[in-house]
């Protein structure tokens, strides 16, 4: 059996280069330093981590710090006691914007350590949010096939959260370029800490210093995924054996049972087949001569206590078959830049066409707002649904395929949440609007643009926006306004609801040709909010989980929207048929990127 030995830095570098692994492979000893622009400064990045480190130590093994609380009391002592030495160091070495920039790093970290002793609930003292200074992974066991290689590494942190529980913290000072190096660092984290800590899962937080604190977290679910597409096939091939395929990675067939419970109700059927997807599993089973689809439907709740399931499958009727869909015990992320790198997406010529997410077959399920079955749409879903994530992804796709040039945005964010970080984003026509108020007037102008760009059409000859793109006439972009939460304005009184119905029927009746479309979205999915008027003009719609099977009953004339899982799980009708997907995820930093495109 072969036995091979591999610390976290190492092992990163294997995974992304290839010439490194062969060269590790051959026994050499290839560096681990990542190369950085000419010119570029040095970021002292070790001696960030070894003030904090030492800090934290100080923090959460003397007696009186827990009085510290306010980011210049935490300064004054951390200076003072771990960092006026080695900042005044790189000062007489004439190395003053390094010292700059790692002084006001570790002033910035001074500001968030205050940030979370203020978070923590019943703090008492700095043991309560840090588990240990630093926790040491050495030499944890993986059994890969028929041999083992030891891993060892060293984490910045680890944490307690309020809503996490736990959390791997990795510290950074620059980012960008090795983002995903950092991705897979604290994934591979994850892992051996997992394996050292049986029955602890822990969240991931990258938080990068330069100096203003920009904060990456990684879902639990997003770290498995990391680590099992780009980590464990490595790691097979350091020690010689080859991996297995994660899509032979089987699911317990739950067959049996569910022909064995619809038996117990003298309800025959035979189970076709069962499909895999990321958030589910799908049965299909086909009922005996005289068995009522409404009856294998009646018996949800049943299925539900014989498979253990925390919520009813959901079982429709379907071309030959009834499916039933079980969820899985661990879903499966989709990641955004997976699905645009799909070749059937990639391969989609519309400059405002978009992913809406994974489809049960696993195929990308597309939306074009050039299509007329698409070209405005209405969003659902109850808070933790995955509304928010779902409009990031369609934001970001609509970015990655134009410039500023031929796209422009209107966002309507009375939360202040969903594109509170949208601020600099260069295909904005305004600020974000998070004021109720100031929507009508942005429909208002919407409405005026729309005419003039008809009499535009009208003169040079062309049926539509698209066509006038495909011509090579793209000075006027396309233009799309999206509603996070148009609740509020129907709500506020009865002239603004109806002035919004009538511009939202006039854009939705011409829009599409002009290349103007809408994106309204809620929570509150009731016939107060989503009136008649509103639901007949918005072609698309996508519902996530929704509370009632009345709320899901007026967004797509079906129940079903209140079994959805939550988390981007989805119906939607684009005018096919009701379709089931998983909506992508696209993480925080890469979506801040995106906006920044043009801005240069």
């Amino acid at each position: 059996m072969a036995v091979r030995q591999i610390n976290v830095t190492q092992l990163k570098c294997a995974c992304l280069d290839t010439e490194w692994r062969e060269a590790w492979l051959r026994d050499k000893n290839p560096s681990t330093m990542l190369s950085s622009p000419g010119g570029t400064r040095p970021v002292y990045g070790t001696l960030f981590h070894k003030i904090a480190e030492n800090y934290v130590g100080w923090l959460t093994s003397s007696e009186g710090t827990g009085r510290l609380a306010d980011e210049k009391a935490l300064w004054h002592e951390m200076y003072e006691r771990f960092a006026e030495e080695k900042l005044t160091g790189l000062l007489k070495s004439e190395k003053i914007d390094s010292a700059y920039h790692v002084g006001q790093a570790l002033k910035v970290f001074c500001q968030r350590v205050s940030a979370l002793r203020h978070r923590t609930p019943g703090f008492q003292s700095w043991q309560d949010i840090y588990l240990t200074k630093e926790f040491s992974v050495r030499d944890v066991r993986f059994d890969v096939g028929a041999s083992s290689i030891f891993i060892s590494g060293q984490i910045d942190a680890v944490r307690t959260h309020p809503d996490h529980g736990l959390e791997i913290v990795d510290y950074k000072l620059s980012h960008g370029a090795n983002m995903k190096h950092d991705l897979l660092q604290i994934a591979i984290y994850a892992k051996l800490l997992a394996m050292t800590k049986p029955g602890l899962r822990f969240h991931g937080v990258l938080e990068y210093y330069e100096p203003k604190l920009n904060e990456v977290t990684v879902k639990v679910e997003e770290l498995d995924t990391i680590f099992d597409e780009f980590v464990r096939p490595v790691l097979y091939e350091l020690v010689g054996e080859t991996a297995p395929s994660l899509a032979a990675s089987s699911h317990d067939d739950l067959s049996e049972k569910i022909r064995k419970c619809y038996t117990d109700f003298k309800l025959k059927v035979e189970i076709i087949d069962n499909i895999e997807a990321p958030q589910l599993i799908r049965y299909k089973v086909k009922p005996a001569s005289g068995v009522k689809v409404v009856s294998l439907a009646s018996r949800a709740e049943d299925l539900q206590v014989t498979l253990s399931l925390k919520k009813p499958p959901l079982i429709r009727p379907a071309q030959g078959c009834v499916t039933i869909d079980i969820p899985k015990e661990n879903p499966d992320t989709v990641f955004w830049r997976n699905i645009v790198n799909d070749p059937v997406y990639a391969g989609d010529e519309s400059f405002v066409s978009y992913p809406i997410g994974t489809g049960i077959d696993n195929r990308v399920i597309i939306a074009d707002f050039a299509d007329p079955n698409m070209c405005h749409a209405l969003v659902a879903g109850a808070s933790g649904s995955g509304k928010s994530e779902f409009l990031k992804s369609l934001v970001a796709s609509l970015i990655a395929k134009n410039g500023p040039g031929t796209l422009k945005l209107s966002i309507i964010d009375p939360k202040i949440l969903t594109f509170g970080s949208f601020s600099d984003c260069a295909y904005l026509t305004d600020p974000i609007i998070t004021d109720v108020s100031s929507a009508i007037p942005c429909l208002q102008s919407a409405v005026e643009e729309m005419d003039e760009r008809y009499q535009q059409l009208g003169s040079e000859g062309f049926e539509d926006m698209s066509k006038r793109f495909r011509a090579g006439r793209k000075e006027v972009p396309f233009y799309v306004i999206i509603f996070d939460e148009f609740a509020d304005l129907i709500l506020a009184g009865k002239e603004e609801k109806k002035e919004f119905e009538r511009l939202v029927a006039r854009l939705a009746a011409k829009g599409r040709a002009a290349g103007i479309h809408l994106v309204l979205t809620t929570q509150r999915p009731d016939r107060k909010i989503v009136t008649g008027l509103i639901k007949s003009n918005l072609p698309l719609k996508v519902c996530l989980r929704v509370t009632t099977s009345g709320n899901s009953q007026i967004i797509l004339d079906k129940t079903g929207g209140e079994s959805l899982l939550g988390r981007g799980d989805l119906l939607c009708d684009r005018g096919k048929g009701i379709e089931r997907a998983q909506s992508p995820y696209i993480p925080r930093d890469e979506l801040l990127q995106l906006t920044k495109k043009g801005l240069c």
